[in-house]
């Protein structure tokens, strides 16, 4: 799985969910879609749904990974945001189970 900006999530580089952020229907996206005719498909997700998208099940487990710590500056936010990816990157098993919520089952079926 590849995560890129903003919520869109490529899966095994052929599916790709997008929220309505406006960063998804842009002009750099649509070119590399275009550039890439039949190779990826793009799933829209319907406005206000998080709950179908598998990302925001990461940015939920960071955050309760991260919750109640001080960071002095930004660098310490930063190595420890980083050593939390590092560790659901060791553990493909949590982030399997991201996909296997029924509400976004469309994915993988």
């Amino acid at each position: 799985m590849v995560v890129i900006a903003n919520g869109t999530c490529l899966l095994s580089g052929r599916a790709a969910c997008a929220d309505g952020a406006a960063i998804h229907r842009s002009e750099v996206v649509k070119a590399f879609l275009k550039e890439r005719p039949g190779r990826i498909h793009l799933e829209r997700l319907p406005a206000y749904s998080p709950q179908l998208n598998p990302v925001e099940l990461v940015w939920s487990q960071l955050k309760r990974c991260l919750k109640n710590q001080v960071f002095t500056n930004l660098e310490e936010l930063t190595v420890a945001v980083l050593n939390q990816v590092k560790r659901l990157e060791s553990n493909p098993k949590l982030v399997q189970a991201f996909f296997s919520k029924k509400e976004i089952a469309f994915i993988t079926d």
